[in-house]
């Protein structure tokens, strides 16, 4: 029996808690200001208000007009303090711009991503965060090189603005038919699907924000996976060249 695969032709990754630990730099981030500042709340109530102003300014430039995330992280931490009566600064989001440098890769990622390249698919890494910052994730990887690293920043749209998605489709020449779209945060997969894309929904709870950032969205994902691994399996099962 002859039987051929050739999809998909490209994996089109999120990065920040998919391939990379962006959430630990949350966690440290609020930690310090919590003890700077000796507030009532604990480092996870500080984290998860953060979180949520943060993901609602997001979603509104998303729309709107693209702001740089790291505007919006002072935004968002600006508006917590001033709810939560904390005399702190705008100016506090360096504690998290410091940070930047040092998030890692997740232990699957560079070997993940280097076998599936490996089996004839096209890496696409994308993200949120300023194209400065993206850099220095990808600097993590020791020897694996992607086929497109990319930004909502040289986009001009934030995600999940539907010509995000498209933009990066037109800088590889493909339709939406041709990649599989792999993400943790469910908005972003939401947002995915919403443009036709097949899309994996990683379920990484080391790489969880908050309690709701991560939940499961109201239409269902093409698929769920718990590591990169399991998405190497949904590349093998329909490759066969």
């Amino acid at each position: 029996m002859l039987l051929k695969g050739r999809w998909p032709r490209a994996i089109f990754y999120d990065s920040k808690t998919t391939l990379f630990d962006w959430s630990w730099t949350w966690k440290q981030a609020a930690a310090r200001l919590v003890e700077k500042y000796q507030t009532r709340m604990t480092a996870q109530e500080f984290l998860e208000g953060w979180v949520k102003l943060f993901e609602g300014f997001h979603r509104r430039t998303a729309f709107y007009r693209y702001t740089p995330v790291t505007t919006l992280l002072q935004e968002a931490l600006d508006t917590l303090y001033k709810i939560h009566d904390i005399p702190g600064s705008a100016s506090d989001v360096e504690e998290m711009v410091r940070l930047q440098d040092e998030v890692q890769l997740f232990p699957e990622t560079e070997e993940a991503l280097t076998e599936q390249q490996k089996l004839g698919v096209k890496i696409i890494i994308y993200s949120d965060v300023e194209t400065k910052f993206l850099h220095m994730y990808v600097s993590k990887f020791k020897n694996f090189k992607p086929d497109f690293v990319g930004t909502t920043e040289q986009a001009g749209f934030h995600k999940p603005n539907p010509q995000t998605y498209f933009w990066v489709l037109r800088q590889m020449g493909m339709e939406a038919r041709d990649v599989i779209y792999c993400a943790a945060p469910t908005f972003d997969i939401q947002g995915a699907m919403a443009c036709g894309l097949i899309a994996a929904w990683l379920r990484r709870p080391e790489g969880r924000l908050s309690r709701e950032t991560h939940d499961a969205g109201l239409i269902p994902a093409d698929y769920e996976i718990e590591s990169l691994n399991d998405l190497t399996e949904i590349i093998k099962a329909n490759r066969r060249l």
